[in-house]
């Protein structure tokens, strides 16, 4: 594959794997999310990984939402 663009390889192809470490998939009630963890021990909720519509509309799962448990 062949990338033509203007934008610095970098902004593409990020080298900072400490976010990617701080990462981790989550089930909250059957609905799988991508969270991470911040600096006062909760998770952060970075992406909803399902393809069902439903999941999307559920305000615990919205990105950027707390979730206290793991």
């Amino acid at each position: 594959m062949i990338l033509y663009t203007l934008t610095p390889p970098e902004m593409i192809y990020p080298n900072a794997n400490s976010d990617v470490t701080q990462q981790k998939m989550y089930d909250l009630d059957g609905i799988p999310l991508l969270v991470e963890s911040d600096a006062e021990g909760a998770y952060r909720v970075v992406r909803v990984m399902s393809s069902d519509p439903a999941h999307y509309l559920d305000e615990r799962c919205t990105p950027g939402a707390k979730i206290s448990f793991l």
